[in-house]
């Protein structure tokens, strides 16, 4: 999958940013999965997969985290 300059560039800007990496990954998924206007519906769905298959074991760590510390 190849990465377009404008996001490379939204992924330095998140990085320096030094927010977290789940929240990152959320919001890239949901910036690019409504985003009709730059990003080609097959792109979107291709790269909104990739990054579910990243949020999701992210995700799951973050709830049994948040289970153990109560």
């Amino acid at each position: 999958m190849e990465i377009t300059p404008q996001e490379e560039s939204m992924i330095k800007a998140l990085r320096e940013a030094a927010l977290p990496p789940l929240f990152v990954l959320i919001r890239i998924r949901n910036d690019i999965s409504n985003d009709t206007v730059n990003v080609e519906e097959s792109r979107r769905a291709d790269v909104v997969q990739t990054l579910e298959k990243y949020i999701r074991p992210l995700w799951d760590d973050y709830h049994e985290g948040n289970s153990k510390a109560k």
